[in-house]
């Protein structure tokens, strides 16, 4: 069986700008955003075949949805609930978000215990269950829970400084929690005004795990049971946009750290493709390509299909795709799957069959 990270979010229609709506500032950026998508995008183009569990969105943008994840190599899983996909417009100053507004909290909010219960067949592939604060408490518990119980680490990644009450010290050392300074000094709720009280509230935070925390132009900190590790920040001057470079950093390490490389040499690599990514055009239209170690070639992906049902009865036989001939194959979590091609690497190549009872067929692209 083969595992892969899971992330429980949204994907979200994004809409940045510099300056207040109406100042005529150019330009208008309008790109596929969410914290677990951001992660999940960089981890797709990583290697590491992430799944995405989602509500299963309405609307005109749906089928995009779908081309996008599969594009960027990650297996988009929506549950049985329907939602519109979410809106975020943000307000910058020089790249950096100054004033936000979230609308669509039904997508997120829908993630709840009883839903994710229900889903539960999907999380039997996972080699770590991801969570960002933008979910429920109930869901981060239920998620926290079931990853304790598979014995999984369970990744935690702070998604908005007004929800750092979500936050929990670790309870096991392969658990981690990420956020930046700001959403760290008010989860301890005191100053933070030297690096020594930054890593003592980390520490605190990082129980028995540990704790990412990014730092802006000063880098990062990680803390935890193996000992604390400063990393530089990249060398780049002026990035046109920094929204979702956290993210993006902690689906770079986290990737990193699967792949059997420590913390220290995870976080450095993590923060040079981190400076890639940054040092990329605002109005890229792949811009998570790169973050591939050969940024020509073919993305994974799972190939688009209209029917995204998760629960259901399994398809009849005749209907599955087999191995032979370079076929599209159908792989353990039901997904089909673009066949070997002497290209890519063996992330998306022929499984075993799903068993009965769960289908899920993809469709198409945040």
């Amino acid at each position: 069986m083969t595992r892969h990270p899971v992330l429980v979010g949204t994907v979200t229609l994004d809409v940045l700008h510099e300056g207040q709506i109406g100042s005529g500032r150019a330009p208008v950026t309008l790109r596929w955003g969410g914290v677990m998508n951001n992660m999940a995008c960089a981890m797709g183009a990583r290697g590491a075949g992430p799944a995405l569990v989602t509500a299963d969105y309405t609307g005109e943008l749906a089928s995009a949805v779908a081309t996008h994840l599969a594009g960027n190599g990650v297996r988009w899983t929506p549950l049985p609930f329907a939602a519109p996909l979410p809106l975020f417009h943000a307000e910058l100053a020089d790249g950096s978000v100054r004033e936000k507004w979230f609308i669509g909290g039904a997508a997120i909010d829908g993630l709840d215990p009883t839903v994710l219960a229900a889903g539960r067949s999907l999380f039997d592939t996972a080699s770590v269950l991801i969570g960002g604060t933008d979910a429920t408490a109930p869901a981060l518990d239920w998620l926290a829970a079931e990853a304790a119980k598979r014995g999984v680490p369970f990744w935690l990644l702070s998604a908005d400084p007004t929800e750092t009450g979500k936050l929990r010290p670790a309870r096991r050392d392969s658990d981690l929690t990420a956020l930046n300074l700001l959403e760290l000094g008010r989860w301890a709720g005191r100053p933070l005004d030297s690096m020594v009280d930054v890593t003592a509230a980390a520490t605190e935070l990082a129980g028995a795990g540990h704790c990412l925390v990014t730092l802006g132009g000063q880098g990062a900190l990680l803390t935890g049971p193996d000992g604390t590790f400063r990393q530089a920040p990249p060398s780049i001057d002026d990035p046109a946009l920094t929204v979702g470079a956290g993210d993006v950093l902690l689906g770079c390490l986290l990737t990193a750290h699967l792949g059997g490389q420590d913390w220290p040499a995870a976080l450095q690599e993590a923060t040079k493709l981190t400076g890639a990514f940054l040092a990329g055009p605002a109005s890229a239209e792949r811009p998570y390509r790169v973050l591939r170690d050969d940024a020509g070639r073919r993305p994974r992906f799972t190939r688009p299909r209209e029917v995204r049902t998760i629960c259901g009865p399994a398809p009849p036989a005749a209907a599955r795709s087999t191995s032979e001939n370079g076929e599209a194959q159908v792989d353990d979590l039901g997904f089909c799957t673009e066949p070997p091609d002497g290209i890519e690497p063996s992330t998306y190549a022929p499984r075993p069959l799903p068993s009965p009872g769960l289908s899920s067929v993809v469709t198409n692209d945040r």
